[in-house]
C-alpha cells in the first residue's frame, strides 16, 4: 500500500510540473459577456479563433456570464461570444502571450432580429408537414443521411426541377415511400421556398445551457477545401496524428493536434485530391489495427485499403471474396482482437477480411426479414447492413438500417451462428457494444436510443429531447466512464447519458451546421468527432472539421466551482 501511494504521489507531481511547464508556455483569455442591461449571459459559447491555424478553442460562460479560456497557445486570435437569440459579438484582433501576458474581454451582446440564421436542422425539419407517418420516416431515413434539413445550404433549389433532382440524389438506397415520391417536391418547395419562411409559427429559442454542460470546452481545426469537402469518419493514430477520410475527394487526411500541421494522401485509384473530378473510390471509415496501420472502407471503389502509417504505402483490396466481383458498398469496420477486419456492406451483408492470412475475404449471409426475433418495427425498402461493433466476448453485432434488425455473427461457428433481433424503434445505426457485454443502438429515425440485453432479450429505450426531430447518427461508450457519447446531428451538439443515474445532458458545438457520425476516445478521457456534412457549402465556413471535447471548460463539473470565480479571486 505505501508503495501504491508513493506512486500516487509521483504521479501527481509529476503532472504538476506538466501543467506548471504548460501554463508557463501558453496564456490565457479571461472576461465576461454580458447583455444590454449588463447583466451575465449564462451558457454563452466564447472562442478564440486563430485564422491563420483555421483552429478556434471554446469554453462556456459560467451563470454570471463568467469565462476563462486557458492554455491558449501565444498566436493572434479575434474572440467570438455566441448564445441563441443574440448576434454574435466579435473582438477586435489580440496577441496572447504566454505566462504572465494575459488577457481580459467584456463583449455586450445584443437581441438578434434574425432568429432564422441560428435555427437548427431539428426546428427547421420540424416545418416539414408530412402527414402519413410512415412516410414522413421514409423521408427523414432517406434524405438526412448526409445533411441537415431546413438551414439555409438545404433552402438554395430555386425550381421545382431542381428539388427534383436533389430527392432523386438522395434516395440512393431507395427507401423513400413510393407515394412520397410524387408529392414531395411541392411540400419541399412550399417549405423551404425563399418566401416560406415568412409562413413559419413564431420560433422560441431553447434554454441557454446550464449546469454540467457548462463544463465544455471544444477544439475545432478546419478540414479540407471549400471546393468540396467531406470529412466523414475519423480515428487516432496511435502515432499522436488525428486520421480521417475526405470522402469527396478520394483522400485519406491527417492533424497533428499539437503543432496543426495537416497533410494529405491520395487513395490510390482516387482522383486527385481538391480538383473538380468526380470520386472514384469514396473512402468512408477507418480504423486502426494492433501495428498502427490505417485500414479503410472506399464504398464507391468496392475496395478495402491499408495505409501503412510508418512508410505511407498502400495495401488495396477487393471487399468482395470472388476476384472476379466487386464489393457494392463496403461501409464500416472494426478491428478485432486477432487483428481481423470486420466490415459492412450496405448492398449485400457482413464480410471479414483476415490480414494474417493472405487477406482472405468471408461473406456472411443474413437472415431474411421473416428470421428476426422480436415484434418491433418492420423492414423498409433496401435492408442496408450498416453500423459494426466487435463485442468483448468476441461476437461480432451489426445493425441493418432501413431493414431495422440488429444482428449477431459468432465468429468460432462454422457458419456463423447469426441470429437479428427486431429493434422498438426505426433506423438503428451505428451501435456499440459496452464492457458488460450490453449493446446500445442508435434509433436515428425515431429519435431514441437504446439498451438491448443479449441474455434477456429484453430493450430499453431512452427519448431525445424532441426525439420527433432528431436524428441520432451514432454513439458509442467512453472506456473510462461508461457513458454513452451520442450524436446531436440535427442540433449542432451532442449528447452525453450516463447510465448510472440515466441523466442526459446536451453539449453545444461552437459551429453551426455541425453535422457528427463517427466518435473515438482519446487516452486521455477526451472525446473526438467531425463535421462532415455534404455539400460543405452547407456549414458556416464550407469545410469539414476535426473536433475535440473535454469537460474542463468553465466549470469543474465534479465541484460546480467555476474556475472563471477562482481565476477572479471569487467564492
Amino acid at each position: 500500500m505505501r508503495r501504491f501511494w508513493r506512486g500516487q504521489i509521483a504521479l501527481l507531481i509529476a503532472f504538476a510540473m506538466t501543467a506548471a511547464a504548460s501554463a508557463a508556455e501558453t496564456g490565457t483569455l479571461k472576461g465576461t459577456v454580458v447583455d444590454g442591461a449588463g447583466k451575465g449571459l449564462r451558457g454563452t459559447i466564447v472562442s478564440a479563433i486563430n485564422e491563420d491555424q483555421q483552429k478556434s478553442i471554446s469554453v462556456l460562460t459560467d451563470v454570471q456570464g463568467r469565462f476563462i479560456l486557458d492554455q491558449i497557445p501565444p498566436e493572434t486570435y479575434v474572440l467570438r461570444a455566441r448564445l441563441v437569440g443574440y448576434d454574435d459579438q466579435i473582438t477586435d484582433e489580440m496577441d496572447i502571450a504566454a505566462g504572465t501576458g494575459n488577457k481580459s474581454a467584456k463583449l455586450v451582446m445584443q437581441p438578434t432580429k434574425d432568429l432564422l440564421a441560428q435555427r437548427t436542422g431539428a426546428s427547421l425539419f420540424g416545418e416539414l408537414k408530412i402527414d402519413d407517418e410512415e412516410q414522413r420516416m421514409t423521408f427523414k431515413m432517406s434524405c438526412t443521411y448526409c445533411h441537415q434539413v431546413g438551414t439555409f445550404g438545404f433552402r438554395t433549389p430555386e425550381e421545382p426541377v431542381d428539388w427534383e433532382v436533389m430527392i432523386k440524389r438522395m434516395d440512393g438506397f431507395g427507401a423513400l415511400h413510393p407515394e412520397l415520391k410524387k408529392t414531395i417536391v411541392k411540400k419541399l418547395v412550399d417549405t423551404y421556398s425563399e418566401e416560406a419562411p415568412r409562413k413559419w409559427a413564431k420560433w422560441t429559442p431553447p434554454e441557454a445551457p446550464k449546469g454540467k454542460a457548462l463544463a465544455l470546452r471544444v477544439v475545432e481545426w478546419d478540414m479540407g477545401n471549400k471546393r468540396q469537402t467531406m470529412i466523414h469518419d475519423l480515428e487516432l493514430g496511435n502515432n499522436g496524428l488525428v486520421y480521417a477520410v475526405d470522402m469527396a475527394n478520394d483522400a485519406l487526411v491527417s492533424l497533428d493536434p499539437v503543432t496543426g500541421d495537416r497533410k494529405t494522401y491520395r487513395v490510390p485509384g482516387g482522383k486527385e485530391p481538391y480538383s473538380d473530378e468526380p470520386m472514384t473510390m469514396g473512402p468512408h471509415s477507418l480504423e486502426c489495427d494492433a501495428a498502427g496501420n490505417i485500414w479503410i472502407t472506399c464504398a464507391i471503389g468496392g475496395k478495402m485499403a491499408k495505409f501503412d502509417v510508418k512508410t505511407e504505402e498502400w495495401t488495396m483490396v477487393s471487399s468482395a471474396p470472388d476476384p472476379a466481383r466487386r464489393g457494392i458498398y463496403p461501409h464500416t469496420l472494426r478491428v478485432d482482437k486477432k487483428g481481423v477486419v470486420w466490415y459492412t456492406d450496405a448492398g449485400r451483408g457482413v464480410y471479414s477480411l483476415d490480414p494474417n492470412n493472405n487477406n482472405v475475404r468471408k461473406f456472411y449471409n443474413l437472415p431474411n426479414e421473416d428470421q428476426a426475433v422480436g415484434e418491433g418495427i418492420g423492414e423498409s425498402r433496401g435492408r442496408t447492413p450498416y453500423g459494426i461493433d466487435v463485442a468483448p466476448n468476441g461476437h461480432i453485432w451489426y445493425t441493418k438500417l432501413n431493414g431495422n434488425r440488429v444482428g449477431r455473427v459468432r465468429p468460432e461457428a462454422p457458419d456463423g451462428d447469426i441470429k437479428e433481433w427486431n429493434p422498438p424503434f426505426r433506423g438503428p445505426r451505428r451501435l456499440q457494444v459496452d464492457a458488460d457485454g450490453m449493446v446500445w443502438v442508435p434509433g436515428c429515425g425515431s429519435g431514441v436510443f437504446g439498451k438491448f440485453n443479449p441474455e434477456t432479450e429484453q430493450w430499453k429505450v431512452y427519448d431525445l429531447p424532441n426525439k420527433e426531430n432528431q436524428f441520432p447518427y451514432a454513439l458509442n461508450v467512453h472506456p473510462k466512464t461508461g457513458d454513452i457519447w451520442i450524436c446531436g446531428t440535427t442540433n449542432d451538439s451532442m449528447f452525453r447519458f450516463i447510465p448510472k443515474t440515466e441523466e442526459l445532458i446536451e453539449y453545444p458545438m461552437p459551429s453551426r451546421v455541425t453535422y457528427t457520425r463517427e466518435i473515438e476516445f482519446g487516452d486521455d478521457g477526451s472525446v473526438w468527432v467531425c463535421n462532415s456534412n455534404w455539400p460543405n457549402r452547407h456549414t458556416e465556413r464550407r469545410l469539414g472539421s476535426i473536433i475535440r471535447i473535454t469537460l474542463d471548460g468553465t466549470v469543474d463539473e465534479a465541484t460546480d466551482q467555476s474556475r472563471a470565480v477562482a481565476a477572479a479571486g471569487g467564492d
